[in-house]
């Protein structure tokens, strides 16, 4: 009953091509159903399943996903972590191949972008700089004039889009990437000189809050901290 009552919200996908963006971090890349469309920032739940092929449910096959993808690319597209001794989720993700169908559905957006001229800060921890990339796209596709800075921390050194944001003149998206809490909180720093800045955040439970209260402590307004909320 459950299954058949999700069939009726979920949109099946196929697999296009999967991308090792770095060690243990993929891309999926699926094709773009008709009937589906999304903003910059929003997430997904994902059933690693084809239950077009009448696989009973499985909730431990549901996972929710940031849509890497900006809506103008063609694809719809997610990055996760799979290392080893994956859950079962990410398990059946890595044994996808290209043609292969999933289900999407419950297609929201947690973020909400402040029409302002201020200068933007993106914080983000590892993987989680896939919400904040098709917004950054978005941002330079406009033109807009505003300062956008792209600090991402991950300890490994293996730092997601790496190649393709360091592509990017300064002009329109400055990147700063550390492997530190003591460098994060260091480039923190210097954007701290400009009172006018909005903070987005995205990390762990623990990294949001300690971001967040390192930006109050230093005078940063409630209101221009923004936290990534599903």
């Amino acid at each position: 009953m459950i299954t058949d009552l999700l069939k009726k919200i979920m949109t099946p996908v196929r697999l296009i091509e999967v991308i090792e963006e770095v060690p243990e971090t993929y891309t999926f890349k699926f094709e773009t159903p008709e009937n589906i469309s999304w903003t910059p920032g929003t997430h997904a739940h994902f059933l690693i399943a084809d239950l077009q092929k009448g696989q009973a449910l499985n909730r431990q096959l549901v996972r929710e996903f940031s849509i890497m993808s900006h809506p103008g690319e063609g694809y719809l597209g997610v990055t996760t972590r799979i290392r080893s001794n994956p859950s079962l989720c990410k398990q059946a993700m890595k044994a996808l191949k290209p043609g292969d169908q999933i289900q999407i559905f419950k297609i929201r957006n947690h973020i909400k972008l402040q029409k302002t001229d201020n200068p933007i800060i993106i914080i983000s921890m590892g993987v989680g700089i896939a919400t904040f990339r098709p917004i950054m796209l978005d941002y330079i596709k406009s033109n807009t004039q505003i300062s956008i800075t792209n600090i991402n921390i991950d300890r490994s050194g293996k730092f997601v889009y790496w190649g393709e944001l360091s592509n990017i003149p300064e002009t329109k998206l400055k990147n700063i990437f550390v492997t530190s809490r003591n460098d994060l909180y260091k480039s923190i720093d210097k954007a701290l000189k400009n009172k006018n800045n909005i903070y987005y955040i995205i990390g762990s439970e623990d990294f949001n809050r300690d971001i967040g209260i390192y930006l109050a402590k230093n005078s940063v307004s409630k209101s221009l901290i923004k936290f990534d909320k599903r």
